[in-house]
C-alpha cells in the first residue's frame, strides 16, 4: 500500500531528489508531494497545522520552537554542515564596516541568525551594531540582497557563488570558523512521530538508500543524475562535499547550537537541550540498529 508524505522545504535537498529519481521513495512505497515554502514560520505553521508531515530546516529552529510550546524533532540529517558565508555589497570591504548595515534574515531569533550573530560577534561587532531584518528563505533573502533592501546576508551554495559573479563580496566563511556546525535535517512534529511512524520509517529508510547508492557511485555520476534531476552543478558538486556518510546526527552538532545560543545570551526559556531535539526511533527501525 503506498502511502503519502508532505515535505516541507526552502529547496528540495539533492538527497530527496535522488531518492525520487532512484525510485527508493516508490520501492518504499511511498508518494512524497513537496511543499515549497519561503520562511520559516510557514513552515512551521504547516507542520503544526497537519498541512506537512515533514520539513526540510536549520536544526537551531527547533529551539525556538519547542520553547514557545511546540513538539517538533529532528529524525534524520541530510547534510554533514551547512555551507554558508556572508555575502555583502561590494561597498562593504571589511566586517568592522558593517556598523549600521541592515542584514537580511529568515527570523530574528531562530535558525542561521543565530549563527550571522555567532559570526559577527566573533569579528567584534555586537547585536547593537547592525539591524536584523527579516526577510524569508534563501531565495528571498538573495532577490532583497540583489535590490538593495538589505547589505548582507549568509548564503551557501550556488546562490552566494551567482552572487559573487554579479559583484558582490564575502566577508565572513562561516565553514572556517565554526566547523562543526551542524547540517540542516528532516524534523517532524509530536502528531507525525505518534501517527505516521510507518511512513517516517518508510521515507529515512528511502532516503539511506539513496546514500548507500550515492556512496558506491562516482562523484561523475551523481552530478550527471542530480543535473538531469534539475539540479544547478554547484549545487550538485557542492551536495559531495556536505554529503553525510550517515543519517544519524551527530549530538556534536546538536550540542553546537546549544552552546551558540548559551554564549549568545539567546537560549529561550524553558531552555532546550539536545535530547530535546532528536527522536532516533524512525531511524533506529528504519536501519535496523
Amino acid at each position: 500500500m503506498t502511502m503519502r508524505l508532505r515535505q516541507s522545504v526552502f529547496i528540495e535537498p539533492p538527497l530527496s531528489r535522488l531518492a525520487d529519481e532512484l525510485g527508493c521513495f516508490a520501492k518504499a512505497g511511498l508518494a512524497v508531494e513537496t511543499l515549497t515554502i519561503t520562511s520559516s514560520a510557514q513552515q512551521r505553521e504547516q507542520l503544526l497545522g497537519g498541512e506537512a508531515d515533514i520539513g526540510m530546516t536549520a536544526t537551531d529552529n527547533l529551539i525556538v520552537w519547542n520553547a514557545q510550546g511546540a513538539d517538533v524533532r529532528v529524525i534524520a540529517q541530510f547534510e554533514s554542515t551547512t555551507l554558508n558565508q556572508l555575502v555583502v555589497r561590494d561597498s562593504f570591504t571589511s566586517v568592522k564596516e558593517l556598523r549600521g548595515a541592515k542584514l537580511g534574515v529568515d527570523a530574528l531569533d531562530n535558525g542561521f541568525s543565530v549563527l550571522l550573530r555567532y559570526l559577527l560577534r566573533g569579528h567584534g561587532l555586537g547585536a547593537e551594531d547592525y539591524e536584523l531584518h527579516p526577510v524569508g528563505g534563501v531565495l528571498e533573502r538573495r532577490d532583497a540582497l540583489r535590490a538593495g533592501t538589505i547589505d548582507g546576508t549568509l548564503l551557501g551554495p550556488p546562490l552566494d557563488e551567482f552572487v559573487q559573479h554579479e559583484g558582490f563580496s564575502t566577508l565572513i566563511r562561516g565553514e572556517d570558523e565554526v566547523p562543526d556546525f551542524p547540517g540542516q535535517t528532516v524534523v517532524a512534529p509530536a502528531a507525525v512521530l505518534d501517527s505516521a511512524s510507518t511512513a517516517l520509517v518508510r521515507y529515512v529508510s528511502a532516503l539511506d538508500a539513496a546514500l548507500r547508492w550515492v556512496a558506491e557511485t562516482p562523484d561523475g555520476q551523481v552530478i550527471d543524475l542530480l543535473v538531469r534531476a534539475g539540479c544547478p552543478p554547484v549545487f550538485a558538486t557542492t551536495f559531495l562535499r556536505t554529503c553525510p556518510t550517515s543519517l544519524v546526527p551527530p549530538r556534536e552538532g546538536l550540542e553546537r547550537l546549544i552552546t551558540m545560543r548559551q554564549e549568545l545570551g539567546m537560549m529561550p526559556q524553558p531552555a532546550i537541550s539536545a535530547d530535546d531535539l532528536y527522536d532516533p526511533e524512525p531511524l533506529t527501525k528504519a536501519l535496523g540498529t
